[in-house]
């Protein structure tokens, strides 16, 4: 979806697009928005097994750079490609010293971590885009303005698309306990992967103030239409953040520690631990944390005013200028 919504920008500025990928499985997606792929037939989770493959394919389309967006870039895959294309990579995991012309870590952490200085000391000229304000979300999440209600209506519920945890679950669970429970309306988003869907429905679709949504496609409504939301670390919260909306953060993966670490240190989004480790705990503080949102509408305000001034949606907007610049 971040690529999607740089290549958006990329064509808005006049530049041509097209998609590289190892398998299919997103090629309607690619489609549907416009775009044209090449399907290389490759390893995901092994990307050195495509290299010549993908060398014969920038050759031959001449491409002039290469935006590469995996986890599993190795530092040979990287520096190989480098001397057939310039090449900008989407870092998350801060792994090795990458080998490229552009690195974007748009975390609201990246700059804490020193990039310009230790790539200079590895005798690298790379570019940087670093911080949330480079966040590539989609046109939906751009230029938002928020109003805060004094009342608390609306909390939206969003689990990532599998929810293998069933943090949905757990949470309604203790949510209905609460003797304000009827007073609020719980907005819950539901992954096309969530495999617990039918306990789900089958438990709470009863309940009038419960409300599960399928195939979300546009995400930015339903979180400017809550007053609060529960999400767990990741991309997600960058389009909170975007849209203003009051939040609490919780985590199921190792990568979103520094996220919500971070968000929690500002004082922006409370991070209420891992679920792994103890999910009826973290939910207990999720209840917690509702509540005191729901009684505090200056910090509330505060809250979403300060979000907005870090994530105004512009990101891909901010890349794409980076990349026209390598580009040329």
């Amino acid at each position: 979806m971040r690529c999607l919504s740089i290549a958006e920008e990329y064509r808005r500025q006049g530049g041509e697009t097209i998609f590289l990928m190892a398998d299919d499985r997103a090629g309607d997606l690619i489609e549907k928005n416009g775009f044209s792929y090449i399907c290389l037939n490759s390893v995901w989770n092994d990307l050195e097994q495509e290299l010549d493959v993908l060398v014969g394919i920038i050759e031959e389309k001449r491409i002039p750079l290469l935006l590469v967006d995996s986890y599993f870039a190795t530092e040979k895959y990287l520096s190989t490609l480098g001397k057939y294309t310039k090449i900008a990579y989407v870092d998350d995991l801060d792994q090795f010293i990458y080998p490229v012309d552009l690195l974007i870590n748009y975390n609201i952490y990246a700059e804490q971590l020193d990039y310009p200085r230790r790539y200079s000391e590895a005798g690298l000229t790379a570019k940087f885009a670093l911080g949330c304000s480079y966040a590539p979300l989609r046109d939906e999440f751009r230029g938002r303005e928020r109003s805060i209600s004094q009342r608390v209506r609306k909390v939206l519920i969003t689990t990532g698309g599998t929810d293998i945890y069933d943090v949905t679950g757990h949470l309604l669970e203790q949510l209905s306990r609460q003797c304000w429970f009827s007073e609020l309306k719980f907005e819950v988003i539901v992954g096309r992967f969530n495999s617990h869907i039918d306990e789900l429905t089958a438990k709470w679709e009863r309940y009038d103030n419960i409300h599960f949504h399928y195939n979300v496609m546009d995400m930015a409504n339903y979180m400017m239409a809550c007053d609060i939301a529960v999400t767990a670390g990741g991309s997600t919260v960058y389009e909170l953040m975007a849209c203003g909306t009051p939040a609490i953060v919780y985590t199921l993966a190792d990568n979103q520690f520094d996220i919500a670490r971070a968000v929690s240190e500002m004082n922006l989004i409370p991070w209420v631990g891992d679920v792994r480790k103890e999910i009826n705990e973290c939910c207990r503080s999720i209840v917690y944390m509702i509540k005191d949102y729901v009684v505090d509408f200056e910090r509330r305000k505060s809250v979403s005013r300060r979000m907005q001034e870090l994530v105004d949606g512009c990101g891909s907007k901010r890349i794409v200028t980076l990349l026209l610049e390598r580009d040329s």
